[in-house]
């Protein structure tokens, strides 16, 4: 009885040990396929926030994770306007990064697609803003870019925060600058030898009347 304890505990230990042997042999082999399992797991936005890094990976190439671009950093999807972002468009420089400065400087040189706006002036800012609705209305929102205008926790930077600044500044502007056109519209001068000069505008301007020599309408 001793004996055949003995021999079905060796067996067991002997059956054991080749079964960790036959782990460590085939252990890179798991790692191999639990890599290329958990690689596209790895390359989703968490949380709808992803690094530069990972956003590179979305720049429309043949080995590229798909297509995307942002700008003030917010991503967006940009795949069905692939003719115009992917690898032969005309815009794909934009793809896989943050370029917002160049879409209204239209420097797009490698210097010029950056994410740095914080030397445009109010009325470029608010150009800028313009793509941004854009961008929300025709394509799909991805994320968050983690860097410049997020944090990793997906909060507004002081950079963000200032180009808001700048936008409240310029859409205040804009609008003191179409109401001096309303007020004060475009006219038009012409001037003869034979019937002398004579001022016109396309709109009756708030200043402008018989009285004082001026033609308010065309």
């Amino acid at each position: 009885l001793c004996s055949k304890y003995t021999v079905n505990t060796m067996f067991k230990y002997l059956v054991a040990l080749l079964s960790f042997g036959l782990a460590i042999w085939t252990l890179p082999e798991w790692f191999s396929v639990g890599s290329c399992l958990l690689k596209p797991w790895l390359l989703q936005p968490t949380a709808g926030l992803l690094h530069q890094d990972v956003l590179a990976l979305y720049n429309g190439n043949r080995s590229s994770e798909g297509l995307y671009l942002a700008i003030l950093g917010q991503v967006f999807d940009v795949e069905k306007g692939r003719k115009h972002y992917g690898p032969d468009g005309g815009y794909r420089f934009f793809s896989g990064r943050d370029a917002s400065r160049a879409f209204v400087t239209g420097d797009f040189s490698e210097a010029g697609l950056s994410d740095d706006v914080s030397d445009l002036s109010p009325s470029q800012i608010v150009a800028l803003y313009d793509w941004l609705t854009f961008y929300e209305k025709e394509y799909t929102p991805v994320g968050r870019l983690i860097g410049r205008f997020y944090t990793e926790r997906g909060e507004p930077t002081e950079a963000l925060q200032q180009a808001e600044a700048h936008l409240t500044e310029g859409l205040k502007l804009k609008a003191q600058a179409e109401e001096e056109n309303r007020v004060y519209p475009a006219c038009n001068s012409e001037w003869s030898s034979a019937a002398g000069g004579r001022v016109w505008c396309s709109e009756k301007r708030k200043d402008c009347d018989s009285s004082n020599g001026c033609a308010p309408y065309s």
